[in-house]
């Protein structure tokens, strides 16, 4: 099962995350035949989508994350919900090359919050390397003013995802300069967090590198992949096109499919569905 192991450091001055993703990629590429380099692009904005959501305080509350650096991979969208419940796809399932070459250098990161009131939470800044670590630590730093530490790391081979890993320190407002360096020291060392998460644990990782400074553990949450389409969704939707435009179509193709971006399932209507419908 994955988990996110959290604690609190320096009497309240900073928060550290450490998770294991691994289920939820390897999820990711069945439904979608990842290649092994889309994967590691998809799994580490998954993983970024996992800790944001994991704070979410109320049910309802949905997190829209949109990378588009113009690169071979195209458009990544991770959608999340409380209680760390995500789902996303790449454009280009099939992208190879490094992160960077997957991902590109020429865009931005769009981080959508809905709290259910009357305008979203919109979070913008530039992807400035490619590299997710760097772009969301750049992220939570401009756009939110949290200078945080990040490390994410997806090891993936032959469509096997060995480990899917991150760990996310970021401070809070009473946190010292002093303390900020420390931990920015600790996590530059963790650029293979999935090879040492894989090798300790997630709560490992959380007692070697931090058990010596004073620490409160907190509550795990587990983190799944879980698509939240249903036959009832893509109901209502098709229902706002009308239903002579629905008969239309289905004249003209014999049926309407209706297929989910993020598990791939496909709903498929006919005449006697549409008259269903109205």
């Amino acid at each position: 099962m994955d988990t996110i192991k959290r604690a609190m450091l320096f009497e309240g001055k900073a928060i550290v995350d450490v998770l294991d993703t691994t289920e939820i990629v390897q999820q990711a590429i069945n439904f979608h035949n990842l290649s092994d380099d889309a994967a590691k692009a998809l799994g580490q904005i998954l993983t970024i989508g996992a800790f944001i959501s994991s704070g979410f305080k109320s049910n309802g509350n949905k997190l829209t994350i949109i990378v588009d650096g113009k690169g071979n991979g195209g458009k990544i969208v991770v959608s999340a919900d409380t209680g760390a419940k995500v789902r996303g796809y790449i454009q280009n399932t099939r992208a190879m090359g490094d992160i960077q070459s997957v991902i590109g250098r020429d865009g931005y990161i769009n981080v959508i919050k809905d709290f259910g009131l009357k305008e979203p939470y919109n979070g913008l800044s530039e992807i400035v390397t490619g590299t997710p670590s760097m772009d969301f630590a750049y992220y939570f730093t401009k756009s939110e003013q949290l200078p945080s530490a990040i490390s994410l790391d997806v090891d993936v081979k032959n469509g096997k995802c060995l480990k899917s890993a991150g760990i996310i320190v970021q401070p809070m407002p009473n946190c010292t300069e002093e303390v900020i360096v420390i931990l920015e020291d600790i996590v530059s060392q963790m650029k293979n967090i999935a090879s040492i998460v894989e090798e300790k644990g997630a709560q490992g990782v959380i007692d070697f590198y931090f058990s010596h400074f004073p620490m409160k553990q907190l509550d795990d949450v587990n983190p799944a992949y879980v698509c939240s389409c249903s036959k009832e969704k893509v109901s209502q939707m098709l229902v706002t096109l009308g239903k002579e435009e629905l008969q239309s179509i289905v004249k003209e193709n014999g049926k309407i499919e209706v297929g989910c971006q993020f598990c791939n399932k496909k709903y498929q209507y006919f005449e006697e569905d549409i008259e269903k419908l109205f």
